[in-house]
């Protein structure tokens, strides 16, 4: 017997390992899930679109070093209608889309993915749906329901109506585009029209109730709008495991209940079953071993789970799956509360002061009228990075799920997840798939050509690459076959450059054609774009809402609007280099005759590094670790764009020399050197912006990355109309860094409000997210 119970001991963790193997294989690569922050949902033809992106290592949950990021925007059909390359630093970046005035009303998507995403069969891109208002034509009423398409959608929680035992199962009525009415409730009757039990849907058509289905056929009806619709339930397995989920009832602890029926209960003797718990590759097993009643219940604490979506599923000892469920882990929401004050007011700008709980952190701030009605609440950060990732469609409503979260919050989004059509990650797919990395990490573009195949001696030459305004200034060389290649070039779109061949020893000059071409500027996304909306799902005369002339904001051609001015540090100059790439997710510093009587040294000791000297010799340190036993790493720094290749340089400089720094101790550098931190100078001798003779070898670049010059607002005509209150912007804040003590300060507009609409997202150093909805006084 002692035999027997260490054999079965063994085959249990056997079967254990074997799980968690197919998760471990799965999802070996690395995924990364972005949020897009917009400064509203709904945009007049006229606006911009502004957003600022979050990016996340999901295994990490931390800022991920991301660099190429696509956006693409589309229309309802699926048409591309620009694209755009967006450099990324630090876990963010930002930027706008421009509309035009003939864009026809209705929903538009924005997708942004990376290269790297192609290496996934799911589709790991992020989809943002936005309203436009073409004032011609007036508003298209999307979210009204259509009761002429709606229907009835069952989901037997786990997955299977199992025959003989009390079934959840969840409902949800709505349109052709995912609309509901409110107040609905359904009745399940039999084939004979008796009613066996109702169950009343929440606001957004979706609820649950409870049945012991049998041979006997039932229905779930909706009578509403003077119409009957019906749904059959499905039949009911004679074999399998029924699922019943509390996670909102006992604060702290989710509990889940595991049913089956006799017929099941003859394979307990032959197989064992598991509930694996995950996240990915995270991953909680539990034995099931039911009770006389055939049933158990397993009490977990949600310190246990792990934070935003976990996966449930029953598996055998045979790898095969039985049920399926989807629950929610809230985030342990600490103090996220920011404060942001009227500082003062100033030639008709108003200086607005935050303090935030955390220091260092990215974040981005949308101001609006108080009753605007353009920011519809689909999209928060928490669903972006921790929620949507996980599911097929991105979840609606989730600004009621994360606003002020409570039970009944916890209860109704358990609901929503509990309703999920389709399962993303397939158990099947998993158990025999090992995505391989077959599409690259872009981190910039590449330049290749070609030298003149007559030279001669050709390793001995090497092709240069300037461009003195963007202090960029690479070499590369070239092969035998006369090849060369300019990797991971960090540049703008139409920046003027100038390439030349060299040759050695003495670097001479020679002058002959070089065709370069750009590699991997342009890299489609393999999943195609895709609305499920069913054909003939259109609106009606009745869904658009034609527009008077004070319902929207009208907007003045001539109308000069003043340049937005960030102020991450203290700082009575405007800051030259804070649209560079890489820059805007820095702290910024303007050296003025205050700063030069410090040493450079010192200065950076004090702004979250270490420094190390040791005779002349001297090594700079971040603080942050990337590992609790990895070697305390050191930052990136560079010189006028120059990479220091030893920090010894910096012992002999002088403030004086400096005109502006840019740092972050903890700034995310895509390398392989072990650095952590960023610390960028740039000194008051600069190159020259040197008269470049044209050459055939001189070309601006139009293929790089979209540039971002800051938030200039619409051209408002009136700023006290109904219209601009329903649908215009205050401001738009991105890539606003706190500083040590989480204190940042920045202006806007004085539009004369007494109050204003404030939308607040960020991400810390350690993932932490944070979302915040406030009204402000601006008087």
């Amino acid at each position: 017997m002692l035999i027997q119970n260490l054999y079965s001991q063994n085959a249990i963790d056997e079967n254990k390992d074997k799980i968690s193997a197919v998760l471990e294989n799965y999802f070996d690569l690395e995924r990364e899930a972005i949020h897009l922050h917009l400064d509203k949902t709904t945009f007049i033809t006229n606006e911009a679109i502004w957003y600022q992106g979050y990016i996340i290592n999901r295994k990490t949950s931390k800022p991920y070093f991301t660099t190429n990021v696509y956006i693409v925007l589309y229309d309802e059909k699926g048409t591309q209608l620009s694209e755009k390359l967006v450099f990324a630093s630090n876990g963010t970046f930002s930027g706008k889309i421009d509309l035009k005035p003939a864009m026809h009303s209705g929903n538009y998507y924005i997708q942004v993915y990376t290269n790297w995403m192609n290496n996934f069969s799911e589709d790991e891109s992020t989809i943002t749906k936005i309203n436009i208002i073409n004032p011609e034509e007036g508003i298209k009423n999307s979210k009204k329901a259509n009761s002429e398409t709606l229907e009835i959608h069952l989901k037997p929680e786990g997955g299977n109506l199992i025959s003989g035992i009390s079934n959840s199962v969840g409902v949800q009525v709505k349109d052709c585009r995912g609309n509901s009415p409110e107040n609905l409730e359904v009745s399940i009757e039999n084939g004979s029209g008796t009613v066996l039990k109702t169950a009343k849907l929440n606001r957004f058509g979706l609820g649950k109730f409870e049945i012991t289905p049998t041979e006997e056929p039932l229905k779930v009806m909706l009578r509403y709008s003077n119409k009957t619709y019906e749904k059959q339930l499905p039949s009911p397995e004679k074999m399998g495991f029924a699922l019943a989920v509390n996670n909102f009832s006992i604060e702290g602890k989710t509990i889940i209940k595991i049913k089956t029926n006799s017929t099941t209960s003859n394979l307990l003797n032959s197989k064992k079953f598991y509930l694996l718990v995950h996240q990915d590759q995270k991953s909680i097993l539990y034995d099931i071993q039911f009770n006389a009643e055939l049933e158990q219940v397993i009490a977990i604490n949600n310190t246990e789970l792990f934070e935003g979506i976990n996966t449930l599923r029953i598996i055998d000892s045979d790898l095969q799956q039985w049920s399926e469920r989807l629950i929610y882990t809230h985030p342990n929401f600490k103090d996220t509360a920011t404060t942001l004050v009227n500082k003062n007011k100033n030639n008709g700008k108003i200086i607005l002061t935050g303090n935030s709980p955390f220091q260092n952190t990215s974040m981005s701030i949308t101001i609006l009228p108080e009753n605007t009605k353009s920011y519809d609440k689909d999209n928060t950060i928490f669903s972006g990075l921790t929620i949507n990732p996980y599911l097929n469609e991105p979840l609606q409503n989730t600004g009621y799920y994360f606003n002020s979260p409570g039970r009944a919050q916890y209860y109704e989004l358990d609901l929503a997840l509990l309703n999920q059509e389709k399962s993303k990650y397939i158990w099947n797919y998993l158990k025999t798939t090992t995505p391989s990395a077959n599409y690259s990490f872009d981190i910039g573009v590449n330049l290749k050509g070609t030298i003149d195949p007559k030279i001669i001696n050709k390793p001995y030459h090497k092709v240069k690459l300037v461009s003195y305004k963007d202090f960029i200034m690479m070499s590369a060389d070239v092969t035998e076959k006369g090849d060369y290649l300019f990797e991971h070039i960090l540049i703008a779109d139409s920046t003027f450059v100038t390439m030349s061949l060299q040759k050695l020893p003495n670097f001479d000059i020679i002058k002959t054609k070089l065709n370069p071409q750009v590699l991997n500027r342009k890299k489609p996304f393999y999943k195609p774009f895709k609305i499920n909306i069913p054909e003939g799902c259109t609106e009606t005369e009745s869904d658009i809402l034609v527009m008077n002339d004070f319902d929207i904001p009208k907007f003045a051609a001539n109308v000069i609007q003043l340049k937005e001015v960030k102020i991450k540090a203290p700082a009575k100059k405007s800051l030259t280099y804070e649209n560079k790439l890489g820059n805007g997710s820095l702290r910024a510093f303007k050296v003025d005759e205050t700063m030069e009587r410090q040493d450079l040294l010192v200065f950076i000791q004090s702004n979250g590094f270490d420094v190390a000297r040791s005779g002349l010799h001297i090594t700079v340190y971040s603080r942050n670790r990337n590992s609790l036993h990895a070697a305390q790493p050191t930052p990136e720094i560079t010189i006028n764009g120059r990479v220091l290749m030893s920090h010894d340089e910096l012992g002999i400089m002088d403030m004086s020399e400096i005109d502006e720094i840019y740092l972050s101790p903890y700034a995310i550098v895509p390398s392989i050197k072990n650095n952590m931190g960023v610390i960028k100078i740039y000194t008051k001798k600069n190159i020259p912006n040197a008269v470049v003779k044209q050459d055939i070898n001189s070309f601006y670049f139009k293929e790089g990355f979209a540039r971002y010059f800051g938030f200039k607002n619409a051209d408002y005509e009136n700023s006290q109309s109904s219209g601009f209150n329903n649908y215009g912007l205050l401001h738009w804040a991105s890539s606003i860094v706190t500083d040590e003590n989480g204190q940042f300060t920045f202006e806007i507009t004085n539009y004369n409000k007494p109050k204003a609409k404030v939308i607040i997202e960020g991400i810390t150093n350690d993932g932490q997210l944070f979302q915040e909805e406030k009204t402000i006084d601006l008087q």
